[in-house]
């Protein structure tokens, strides 16, 4: 008996008993879909995230103070700015950047508050984009004067629309209260997601936030951008060479920067881990259900006893009884498998448009041509695998012992 005679007599015997082959295939459906949904959408939205953060990660360096090594008199003043923009080449953006928590009012309505302080530059390495208004200026930024970005959560959740230029509120922050004028609305960080006390966003110029709150103005990192990516790493090494100078801290490891894209490869490696270890959850009922696989080709072993018995006798061979089993539970596994792919593909769809809204963005699932190879294998794998046993067991039936079952 060949190979399409054993598929004839497969389809048959599946389609014989559809709903103990369908209950069967069930655990393989459910992995299958399980794992091509999960890898779908973690795809979909690992490329999400990495193409936001390397459209301006890959120019980006992070100049940080080490705390341990410095003294008060290192950390970098706004002079230090003005300094670097001038000395350092192929520098295109810089920004110093801090941020606190807080707390907003607006008609005795209060709620936390993350505030970014910032240059007018900052809008550039956020990639932050306007809903309405406008991002404060270099002018609100060297006059210090009370304005700030909300995000568009705030403006819902406080005013019922994102119209509010122009409109004021109040900040606390380290317990000094201000009014801030509200130049524009950004979009959330968090996209349409919300929930009650989640704490809202503003960007407001640095100046202020230290004029307003007394605080000595010095700070422990600040963000530059060059003007082209092959040059990142040589202006972060020059940026720490001019404020090494400037402070004569030389040799001290004071300063260090840090491209962005060293951060886009650790959230890489992380999601990696995390998305493994999902499927590898998911994969468990897989493994289940192969386990009933063998369990319901013992089950037709038994039924079939008097059926290898009569074609052992008529000559038919070991090698071919063991194939006939061998290639039901494999075409079990693989109408599953298939399946399983068909729903893991709707569910990705699903879950990404559900993410989407939810981020403010556009998630579209990835799922390759090596995905749907991995699923269909490794289903067509476990039938097999889970097969060979009952397989073998019906081959080796004595003839004589099984013509005699009942």
């Amino acid at each position: 008996m060949n190979f399409f005679d054993n598929l004839k007599m497969a389809l048959f015997s599946i389609k014989s008993n559809r709903m103990r082959s369908f209950l069967t295939m069930l655990g393989i459906i459910i992995g299958i879909s399980s794992v091509i949904t999960i890898l779908g959408v973690g795809g979909g939205a690992r490329a999400y995230m990495m193409g936001s953060i390397e459209q301006v990660g890959a120019s980006t360096v992070q100049v940080t103070v080490n705390d341990k090594e410095a003294t008060d008199s290192d950390y970098i003043t706004f002079d230090d700015i003005e300094a670097l923009r001038g000395k350092v080449e192929h520098l295109k953006y810089i920004s110093p950047q801090i941020g606190v928590w807080g707390s907003t009012t607006f008609k005795k309505k209060t709620n936390d508050a993350i505030i970014y302080g910032c240059s007018d530059s900052f809008n550039y390495f956020m990639g932050t984009d306007m809903v309405s208004g406008r991002f404060f200026t270099e002018e609100d930024y060297l006059a210090a004067r009370n304005v700030a970005v909300i995000d568009e959560i705030a403006a819902m959740q406080f005013f019922g629309n994102t119209n509010v230029s122009g409109m004021t509120l109040e900040l606390e922050v380290w317990g000094e209260r201000m009014k801030i004028k509200i130049v524009g609305v950004a979009k959330s960080q968090q996209g349409n997601f919300y929930y009650e006390g989640m704490p809202f966003y503003f960007y407001m110029p640095i100046t202020t936030l230290f004029n307003n709150t007394g605080t000595d103005p010095t700070l422990s990192s600040i963000y530059l951008m060059a003007d082209d990516p092959a040059f990142a790493t040589t202006m972060g090494n020059s940026a720490r060479n001019v404020l090494e100078s400037r402070h004569g801290n030389r040799g001290r490891d004071v300063y260090r920067p840090e491209s962005l894209m060293g951060e886009v490869d650790q959230m890489n490696s992380m999601l990696d881990i995390i998305t493994t270890f999902i499927s590898a959850v998911a994969a468990i009922s897989l493994l289940v259900g192969g386990i009933g696989v063998m369990n319901i080709m013992l089950v037709a072993v038994t039924e079939r006893t008097r059926e290898i018995g009569i074609r052992k006798s008529l000559g038919a061979k070991t090698k071919s009884i063991m194939g006939q089993f061998l290639t039901e539970s494999a075409i079990l596994s693989l109408i599953g498998g298939l399946i399983g792919l068909v729903l893991g593909i709707l569910g990705a769809m699903g879950v990404s448009s559900l993410v989407s809204g939810m981020a403010g963005g556009t998630i579209t699932p990835s799922i390759t041509i090596n995905h749907i190879l991995l699923a269909l294998g490794f289903s067509c794998s476990v039938g097999i695998f889970f097969g060979i046993y009952p397989a073998r067991k019906a081959a080796k039936l004595n003839p004589i012992e099984a013509l005699r079952h009942e």
